[in-house]
């Protein structure tokens, strides 16, 4: 199975009050031109598909022509929320594009209740654990809805480590294994475009508490495009155009 990892297009973005709407579609086309001449079998999108959490038409607009195009190329999408995305608001249309072979996850579920998607192509089966972003104010009640596995853990980090590890214990020894998150890593490299509360600690996880068993971990938050050293290959995908004058020096791409 052939994948492509994009993340962070914080769609509705302006520069100086200057609408970056021409830019982000130029963007999102070449995305789709990638999808077709590598032909991919599925796309994962690691939050912050939208800069504000009350996108301007424009920006859906933007996000849903291309879920749209996607559907025509029969290429389904996992997508998780992210910090700027606002869950009620995904969570709003998760059901209408799911008709469109496109998975939404605006908020932490266990895998049974939608926390671990499977996608099919041919005779191979993809089993993708989602997390998306929790804020420390709001893990106690992620916590609640993950179970007491993730309840007797205190610290912030730990309790995003127990998800991934409650997530990727559905994984399966005959299925491709992706881990989606949208999350801080403790000691990666960050962009002035970020919001420093979401950069710091509580936030950041060890990336050594990420599950060995993922064949490819695929992570959104942070804008510049990296790897991290894990126990399964981890990368940021990284925003897909720079958000400000201090990422001119970043080459942006998908995964």
């Amino acid at each position: 199975m052939r994948f492509l990892h994009t993340s962070d297009w914080h769609l509705g973005k302006t520069l100086r009050g200057r609408s970056r709407s021409e830019e982000h579609a130029a963007a999102l086309q070449e995305i789709l031109e990638i999808i077709r001449t590598e032909n991919i079998d599925c796309v994962l999108i690691t939050g912050d598909v939208f800069d504000s959490q009350a996108p301007s038409p424009e920006a859906e607009q933007l996000a849903f022509n291309f879920f749209s195009e996607l559907r025509g190329l029969s290429v389904p999408a996992v997508v998780i929320g992210g910090n700027h995305d606002h869950p009620k608001r995904l969570l709003a249309i998760r059901d209408i594009l799911k008709l469109l072979d496109i998975h939404m996850r605006p908020e932490p579920v266990r895998p049974e209740d939608g926390g671990l998607i499977k996608i099919e192509r041919g005779s191979e089966v993809a089993n993708i654990a989602v997390l998306p972003f929790v804020t420390a104010g709001r893990i106690e009640e992620a916590s609640q809805l993950m179970g007491p596995e993730i309840q007797r853990y205190q610290d912030y980090s730990d309790r995003i480590a127990a998800m991934c590890d409650l997530l990727s214990g559905a994984f399966s020894k005959d299925s491709v294994n992706l881990l989606l998150a949208h999350l801080y890593v403790d000691g990666a490299e960050t962009s002035k475009s970020e919001r420093e509360i979401h950069v710091a600690k509580p936030y950041a996880v060890s990336p050594q508490r990420f599950p060995s068993t993922a064949h490819y971990i695929a992570l959104g938050h942070l804008h510049r495009p990296q790897e991290i050293h894990a126990p399964s290959r981890t990368l940021y995908a990284g925003s897909i155009l720079q958000l400000d004058f201090g990422e001119r020096d970043q080459q942006k791409r998908v995964v």
